[in-house]
């Protein structure tokens, strides 16, 4: 599925992924209870996480909103 998406693609997904996990595990949650919050599956937070999965920005706002978070931390790779 990710052979459509050019390798600078994936790396973005992979950074933000990567950056949902750090923010949710240092907040003390679990993908399910990110879930619960964001109002999504517990798979649909593990494959953005794992950058299988290319998001929508509403689903990035939910996250966001779960982790009580600008949804513009997301992007914040500093």
């Amino acid at each position: 599925m990710l052979d459509k998406y050019t390798q600078k693609d994936i790396e973005v997904m992979k950074m933000v992924g990567n950056k949902i996990r750090q923010l949710r595990t240092v907040q003390g949650m679990s993908q399910f209870q990110l879930s619960v919050e964001a109002d999504l599956t517990k798979n649909q937070i593990g494959r953005i996480e794992r950058a299988e999965r290319n998001t929508s920005l509403v689903t990035l706002n939910r996250i966001a909103e779960a982790l009580d978070i600008r949804l513009a931390d997301l992007f914040d790779f500093s």
